[in-house]
């Protein structure tokens, strides 16, 4: 079956969620991935959204021979008869959801601190009430008038 970005709908987690740190993070993991994909995450110092956005393959650390991670790998993974162990696909898939999760939740910060930025900088334009400007123009060809509010036309950026 092949990877799909699915559309997810972020309401789920708290507002606060990308702020969330080492505890409070582990346990939106428990809640949203399982248990076992916490502990995974935890074992590897992941401990923060961002720190998890960033991680490559949080599963690569299981084919690692090491026993502090035996209990995750009887967890997460498979073991086959040849000792090799496989990533349970749904295991996989928790930490897909939790990626599209909060990737998706971090677009959506992103989104709204542009637009907060946007509506900072136009009002942070010069304020002239005696001119109507049109920003799409050479200064020299706009008139002055009587108004007594200034209009803005043409695209900011």
């Amino acid at each position: 079956m092949p990877f799909e970005i699915l559309s997810v709908d972020t309401s789920v987690l708290p507002t606060d969620v990308l702020s969330l740190y080492d505890d409070s993070f582990y346990r939106l993991v428990e809640i949203i991935a399982g248990p076992a994909e916490a502990k995974l995450l935890e074992a590897q110092g992941i401990r923060s959204v961002y720190s998890f956005l960033n991680t490559e393959d949080v599963f690569h650390v299981l084919f690692i021979q090491c026993s502090a991670l035996n209990n995750i790998k009887k967890s997460i993974c498979l073991k086959g008869d040849d000792n090799t162990f496989t990533v349970k696909p749904g295991c996989r898939s928790n930490i897909r959801y939790l990626y599209q999760l909060l990737s998706q939740k971090h677009e959506e910060h992103l989104k709204k601190i542009t637009h907060k930025s946007k509506g900072n900088k136009q009002s942070q334009l010069p304020q002239n009430n005696d001119t109507t400007t049109n920003l799409s123009q050479d200064p020299s060809e706009t008139a002055p008038t009587s108004a007594t509010h200034q209009q803005y036309t043409g695209t900011l950026g």
